[in-house]
């Protein structure tokens, strides 16, 4: 329990600081010490309760969430969530794995060595729905759906706050899509300890205040490089997790 406590800590501090890794940071650990059912269902309950703190309370200011993109990105993450089911029926999880890892590293590989182009700021409406679709089934499949929100925002240039703040209203859509899938199959009652979630979420509030403080000391060059780092930390952690 204590190793957990300290990976929400930690996962909730990197997740408001750079806009995502509470995921990646504390899914391990969590996995690690609960029943997997139990660790998705209270996993989703923290990324919930942080991603509406992130957007709810602030001082003087809306979220600055580019809903456009949060709207067609959810419509097709929607799909995406529904065939990530049957993709996990027919495919192992280690082979999802292998190639999400595979996938995310080249991607940022790319997004380092890729040369500025005029006009790349504004992709196509189907490179959206595609990254849509893919998060939807990363999301009931591996879980491992921030990289391609990250970088497909990184590609776009989006300054540090509303990247933050978009990520936060479209992780909180797809935490609330993933709970209906675990809900129509009737094992959230069975997966989920009030006394569990409790602890674990006093360490997510605590690491939520301090990651907060700490995105107000990063410019965007640190901020990026976050994102980029944390990406490519999920590819590492994917591979590893399916050749283990």
């Amino acid at each position: 329990m204590l190793l957990a406590c300290l990976a929400v800590l930690v996962g909730a501090t990197v997740q408001a600081a750079a806009g995502f890794g509470l995921a990646l940071i504390a899914g391990p650990a969590l996995v690690a010490v609960l029943a997997p059912t139990e660790a998705v269902t209270t996993l989703i309950v923290l990324a919930t309760v942080t991603t509406l703190l992130l957007l709810l309370v602030r001082r003087g200011s809306r979220p600055a969430i580019r809903w456009a993109d949060v709207r067609v990105v959810v419509l097709a993450a929607v799909p995406g969530v529904l065939a990530g089911v049957l993709v996990l029926a027919v495919v192992s999880k280690p082979a999802l794995q292998l190639a999400v890892g595979v996938g995310v590293l080249a991607a940022v590989a790319l997004q380092v060595l890729r040369r500025p182009v005029p006009g790349q700021g504004t992709p196509s409406r189907w490179a959206t729905l595609g990254v849509g679709l893919l998060a939807g089934v990363l999301t009931t499949t591996t879980s491992t759906n921030g990289p391609p929100l990250v970088l497909w925002l990184e590609r776009r240039h989006v300054p540090p706050a509303e990247m933050r703040d978009t990520l936060a209203a479209l992780f909180l859509a797809l935490n609330l899509l993933g709970a209906a899938v675990l809900a129509a199959s009737g094992r959230v009652a069975q997966a989920f300890r009030p006394e569990v979630v409790l602890v674990l979420l006093v360490a997510a509030v605590v690491g939520h205040v301090a990651g907060r403080r700490l995105f107000h000391l990063l410019d965007v060059r640190r901020f990026r490089a976050a994102g980029l780092a944390l990406s490519a930390l999920a590819g590492v952690a994917s591979i590893v997790a399916a050749l283990g």
